[in-house]
């Protein structure tokens, strides 16, 4: 929705923001291990021209192929969080890790590893570990665009600062995060493309994905950002291309981690920083200037929804709050750290007030968080409600922010349920097979293990 600016012919010649900015360094968060696990694919150009990252470079992901019969049948696709950027001068404090604990590793593939990568969290098949993935079909797509899995620009011109010495620039930049999705699942679907094969221990050639019994779109932070923003749209595309047809043919699902913070509506702005220094003083504000820079892909129910109802707050498809909120119709597992320390110290350092409580502190976002799960556990005042399912939910009072990627916070984080201690794949196992509990959020007094 967001106007973006491509730019001009004549303005191709502006450098990229590798030429433009010499002070580029890597980052210090979100590093992928290089081991023999994952292996690497580089996205080809001649077939995928838009599938770049925001230097230009052509993106990368790593799969490996399920290692049981059954496995092959099933899926888990990944999508890498790690923030982002929404104007010039951001993008520019991105590429140089100022300010930031990313860097050019988030918006280039020069660095991503070579080979392959380390599997944790989720894609670990480790013996010894409960993971109900753990046979699956492997995919981890790297995050390079910036964008939350959304962009639909480049290359565009656009003009900033040098985050160092403060001088004027301008250097093309590209958000392509959508084309960059859609460039692996065509490759996943053998679409134009050859089967993959596994070159490392035990071999084997990925399967086809239209041929799959069950999906499962995973994402944490930027990352569950851009399962907000794709799940249906995928699923949508899956369902449509497999051979069986009809219901219970293809069970998808979603897994967004580390995304759900206290509704920005219900928040007063006109305390925090953003309105004192640049005007920005209600949800609104912020959203519509957040989503300026470039076009993007959102969820279509939710603004095919909005158009209809409430064209007003049409701006509100743009956040992905309020998408997993109101209008995600995939079957989804949430899961949100409670004191999220990420999310949760954005949330106190920006100034923001709760009306008629005051100031943002940590116990006030803990309170506002395990409210306002509970209440989209009931989805009842979803705006699709009557096409959404409950979701599953697990809420654990931990600080960990992206946690689907750590072992430690997959299968070491467990809340007390009637002296019960469940993890969050207890929880996943129960909600597939229609079982219970499938929504455990940590009251005070329930059991807790954080780690």
């Amino acid at each position: 929705m967001a106007l973006g600016a491509a730019a001009p012919a004549q303005a191709l010649a502006v450098p990229t923001i590798a030429q433009a900015l010499n002070c580029g360094a890597p980052s210090t968060a979100g590093l992928l291990t290089r081991a023999m696990e994952l292996q690497r694919v580089d996205l080809d150009p001649a077939l995928f021209p838009l599938a770049r990252c925001n230097d230009g470079t052509p993106a990368t992901f790593y799969f490996r192929p399920g290692s049981t019969a059954a496995g092959r049948e099933r899926w888990v696709i990944q999508l890498q969080g790690g923030g982002g950027c929404r104007s010039g001068d951001s993008c520019a404090a991105r590429w140089c890790s100022t300010d930031s604990n990313f860097g050019t590793t988030h918006m280039s593939s020069a660095q991503a590893p070579t080979d392959g990568i380390r599997a944790d969290g989720i894609l670990d098949n480790s013996a010894g570990l409960a993971n109900p993935m753990a046979t699956w079909n492997h995919v981890f797509v790297r995050y390079c665009t910036s964008d939350t899995w959304s962009g639909a620009t480049g290359p565009m011109t656009v003009a900033s600062h040098h985050p160092i010495t403060g001088a004027a620039v301008s250097f093309q930049i590209e958000f392509n995060g959508r084309a960059v999705l859609d460039a692996v699942v065509k490759m996943l679907r053998r679409d134009g493309t050859a089967a993959l094969n596994y070159r490392f221990v035990g071999g084997g050639t990925l399967p086809d994905l239209d041929t799959a019994k069950t999906v499962i779109l995973a994402g944490a932070s930027a990352g569950g950002g851009g399962v907000a923003n794709s799940a249906d749209y995928l699923g949508d595309l899956l369902r449509s291309k497999n051979p069986c047809q009809g219901a219970g043919c293809l069970e998808y699902r979603a897994i967004i981690d580390s995304t759900f913070g206290p509704d920005g509506l219900t928040l007063d702005w006109s305390t925090s920083d953003a309105c004192l220094q640049h005007g920005l003083c209600t949800w609104k504000d912020l959203v519509t200037d957040g989503t300026a820079m470039f076009d993007r892909h959102g969820d279509q129910s939710c603004e095919t929804w909005h158009a209809a109802n409430d064209p007003q707050n049409l701006w509100q498809c743009d956040e992905t709050d309020h998408v997993i909120r109101h209008h995600i119709t995939t079957p989804m597992l949430l899961r949100m750290g409670l004191v999220d320390q990420l999310i949760s110290g954005n949330s106190i350092d920006s100034g923001v007030s709760v009306p008629g409580r005051g100031p943002m502190t940590l116990a006030l976002f803990t309170e506002l968080v395990r409210a306002q799960l509970a209440l989209h556990g009931s989805l009842t005042v979803a705006e699709e409600r009557s096409a959404m399912t409950l979701p599953a939910l697990y809420g654990p009072n931990c600080p960990k922010h992206e946690t689907i990627s750590a072992n430690s916070s997959v299968y070491g984080v467990t809340i007390g349920v009637g002296g019960v201690r469940k993890t969050m794949f207890d929880i996943f196992t129960a909600w597939r097979a229609a079982g219970a509990p499938t929504q455990v959020v940590q009251a005070p007094g329930d059991l807790i293990d954080c780690n």
